[in-house]
Order: C-alpha cells, then structure tokens, then sequence
C-alpha cells in the first residue's frame, strides 16, 4: 500500500511580522503619550513636587465654611468627609528652588492659591498683614501651593506676585495638571487645608476670611490640637 505524502501547509510567515507590527506601534504610541503628558514629579516651572497619601474625597458643595466659628471645630468634623485621615505630604522645591515638605509635626494650614483669584489676593494681603503685625503663628506653621497657573490671566508668574507682596509662607508650586490640588479634593480658591500635629486632617475650608476670623481659625486650631494631644497622653 503506497502511502502519500499529505502536502505541507505553508505557514503564513507575515503572521510573526503583523504582530510584531502592531505590538512596536502601541509601544510607541504609549511612549509619546507618556512623553507629551506633563509629568506629576515636576512643577509648573519644571522644579520639584510630589504628593505621598491617598487622595481625599473632595468637599462637598454644601458644606457650611463658618463651621470654623464653632469652638474646637466640632462642626466642621461633623461635616467634612476627610476629618481624621492622614494629611497627604506635599514634597518639592519652593518658588526659590529650596526644598521643602509639609511632613513634619506641628499643625498646619495648606492654603491653596490661585493667582487670578481676587479672594486669594486680598487672602495673601490679610495674612501677611497679620504676620507682620502678630509674627508668626507658632507653632501653626503656614505652607501656600500655587496651583491653577494660566500664563494668560492677570498676576502671572504667580511667584512674582507673591514676591511682590512680600509673602513669608513657604510655597509648593503645582503641576500643569493641578495634581496636588485634585490630590486634596479643592473647592474652590483659596481653599485651606488644616492639619493637626499627628498629620490628621481637621478640616478643610473654601473662601477666604478677614484678619479677626483668621485668628478664630488660627485659635480653634491650637484648641483642637491642644484636645487632640491630651487624648493621646
């Protein structure tokens, strides 16, 4: 019985080549996307800025901004949705390039500022008036993150604008993408982030305040530390 040969079936060398093909395209199409996207470790002017810590829910619209005149801030606790989470720490070069970072403890403001913003400037004018006048607010120690920056709205470069009012804070600038921002849930400008010494969120505040009910804040905040401390000893 004669046996035949069954015929090869050619295998289609282009399949290799195609795949190949397709798996170097996306390659490269994933490379620029990465490239062309501003990068999250850089600032608006290419210095330093990182965030460590999971991001915070963002405040709520209907939140009640004078809870800050209720003592030891019981009533913002109630109504804020981060009360008691760890603070993310903000890492990066200063408007001078120094670097600086918000882990350390003692309680702290995180005021965010936008340069456009008419509150934040008159915001920037009562705190360092009050600074001037009172020193500073030891041990509350004052961090600003120049965040929102648009080359096209009035008081740009932002640095130069707190240059010129002769700001005393230390400051982080932001992103291209406002990632430090979204990181703590902003709403609106300024916008105050308050910490406790143990690094906890005590709540955060959106608007600005005059000087007298900057020192109920600054109050309120050494009371609720205060409380805070002797809970823990």
């Amino acid at each position: 019985m004669s046996s035949k040969k069954r015929p090869e079936v050619k295998k289609n060398s282009l399949t290799p080549i195609i795949i190949g093909s397709v798996i170097a395209i996306v390659i490269i199409f994933f490379a620029a996307l990465f490239i062309l996207q501003p990068s999250a470790e850089k600032n608006f002017f290419g210095g330093e800025i990182s965030v460590k810590g999971d991001m915070l829910p963002n405040l709520s619209v209907n939140f009640n901004r004078d809870c800050v005149f209720f003592e030891n801030f019981n009533y913002c606790q109630q109504l804020e949705p981060a009360a008691n989470f760890d603070a993310p720490i903000i890492l990066g070069t200063d408007i001078n390039g120094n670097q600086i970072s918000t882990d350390s403890e003692e309680p702290k403001i995180l005021l965010f500022l936008a340069h456009w913003c008419s509150h934040c400037q008159q915001e920037v004018k009562t705190i360092q008036k009050w600074i001037n006048e009172n020193g500073n607010p030891d041990p509350i120690k004052i961090y600003s993150i120049l965040t929102s920056i648009n080359s096209n709205q009035p008081n740009f470069p932002p640095d130069k604008w707190l240059e010129s009012e002769n700001w005393s804070s230390p400051t982080f600038v932001d992103n291209d993408q406002d990632g430090v921002a979204k990181h703590f849930g902003i709403r609106g400008f300024p916008f105050w982030v308050i910490v406790d010494h143990h690094g906890k969120i005590i709540t955060r505040l959106s608007g600005s305040y005059t000087a007298e009910e900057f020192q109920i804040i600054l109050a309120n905040t050494l009371q609720h530390d205060k409380n805070e401390y002797s809970d823990h000893h």
